[in-house]
């Protein structure tokens, strides 16, 4: 995903100030287990209303990206322990663990991600650097690669690949720096089901020396990270219209559904 920022500077707060309530019977998956992540260290499971900050702090969710307008409350709603997220026809609408205000939020380095998601249009499930200050701009320099500006979409799809899983690792999504973004080939992977339109669950593993995908815990691809892939990234939902490789809209409104959204740490 390409994207222009405005970067604002905060105060960062670790995953472990992570105040929501984590439950202890949900068992890791083995590919977290075998991992060495075995403690849940975030779990959303929409059973409540949603909490989502505008602006605020003190909330486990909140709407929007730091450098996107805030959306409607409308675009966002809980029935029957399913997260419902609407787009427009034009706009991305994203749900994330950072928060506008510059107080910081929730941020994760390494784990085992997954959410159960039904997927319409272009939906995401993805990580995002949190490291606010280097993230676009001069201030990214190519002698760091840690101030790159590293991405990893643990699940998008595309109204023209409706049994495609796209799962990309990004070197340097902003392409500033006049460091090039790279990213995985193949980054397009088939699975044996439709993934628009049904509910599939879409993991991610994620280590200092592998990055593994999995769609229903079949593993559909890894690769070795970049320089810039180990620090701190916030997890993001998103709708949005169209596709991940620009195919027109077949769902108006477009739509993301989410039943749970889990991490793992060590």
């Amino acid at each position: 995903m390409n994207r222009t920022a405005i970067v604002l500077i905060g105060f960062l707060l670790t995953s472990a100030t992570y105040s929501g309530t984590v439950s202890s019977e949900v068992a890791p998956p083995g590919q977290a287990l075998s991992a060495g992540f075995q403690n849940l260290t975030f779990d959303e499971e929409f059973k409540g209303p949603m909490d989502i900050g505008y602006g605020t702090t003190g909330h486990k969710w909140n709407a929007g990206l730091w450098w996107e307008p805030i959306p409607s409350p409308i675009a966002f709603s809980v029935s029957d322990s399913i997260l419902t997220i609407t787009a427009g026809s034009k706009n991305y609408v994203n749900l994330c663990t950072q928060y506008h205000d510059a107080s910081g939020g929730t941020q994760f380095l390494g784990g085992y991600f997954e959410a159960r998601m039904l997927c319409t249009d272009w939906s995401a499930f993805w990580l995002f650097c949190v490291n606010r200050p280097h993230v676009y701009g001069n201030l990214v320099r190519a002698s760091n690669p840690l101030s790159w500006t590293n991405e990893i979409d643990i699940i998008e799809t595309d109204p023209g690949s409706p049994s495609a899983a796209f799962c990309t690792l990004h070197a340097n999504s902003s392409g500033d720096g006049g460091v090039r973004d790279e990213l995985n080939n193949p980054h397009r992977f088939s699975v044996n089901h439709p993934v628009l339109g049904a509910w599939h669950t879409y993991g991610l593993l994620w280590t200092q020396d592998q990055v593994t995908w999995y769609v229903d815990n079949v593993k559909v691809a890894s690769v070795r990270p970049f320089p810039s892939t180990w620090q701190p990234m916030q997890l993001i939902l998103t709708a949005a219209p169209g596709g991940v490789n620009g195919s027109a809209s077949t769902v108006l409104p477009p739509i993301t559904q989410v039943q749970w959204v889990r991490v793992w740490e060590k």
